[in-house]
C-alpha cells in the first residue's frame, strides 16, 4: 500500500477533468477557471480509463492546486483526498508532464483535508468507509 493525494468531489470523487466513467466534464476550464492550472487540457486517454491522477506527496499536490484554489473548490464541495493505493503506475503526457495514477477501483480515500480560512492545513478528518464515494465493479 502506498498513499496518494488527489482533489475530488466530496460526494463523488470525481475529479476535476473527468467523471467517474472516464466522460470529460471541464469542470475545471468552465465552472473552476480561477484554478492555477485550469489551462492544462489533459485530453482524452484510453491509457487512462480507470485511473485517477494523483500526486505522491501533498507538497506536489500544491503545484497542480493552490492552497487558494482549494479554499475556493472546498465552497463547492471539492478537497484534497489522501488515498491508500494498491495498485500504481506513472503516466507521462505529451513528454511534458509525468504523474502517478491510482487504479480507481482498489484505491481508497482515507482522509480529508481542510484548508482553513488562514490558507493552511486547518483540518484532517477520516473519511469513514461508507461514504467513500468508490465505485465497485
Amino acid at each position: 500500500m502506498k498513499l496518494f493525494y488527489r482533489v475530488g468531489n466530496i460526494e463523488t470523487n470525481q475529479g476535476l477533468w473527468y467523471d467517474w466513467e472516464g466522460r470529460f466534464t471541464g469542470l475545471i476550464h468552465t465552472r473552476f477557471d480561477f484554478c492555477t492550472n485550469s489551462n492544462l487540457p489533459m485530453p482524452y486517454d484510453t491509457k487512462l480509463v480507470n485511473w485517477l491522477s494523483a500526486v505522491n506527496e501533498l507538497d506536489n499536490l500544491w503545484f497542480w492546486f493552490s492552497k487558494e484554489d482549494v479554499y475556493e473548490l472546498q465552497k463547492e464541495g471539492w478537497y484534497p483526498y489522501v488515498y491508500q493505493a494498491e495498485t500504481w503506475k506513472m503516466y507521462d503526457y505529451d513528454d511534458q508532464v509525468s504523474h502517478p495514477v491510482i487504479d480507481q477501483y482498489t484505491s481508497k480515500p482515507i482522509l480529508r483535508i481542510v484548508i482553513n480560512d488562514s490558507l493552511e492545513i486547518g483540518d484532517i478528518q477520516t473519511i469513514k468507509s461508507t461514504e467513500s464515494g468508490i465505485l465497485t465493479k
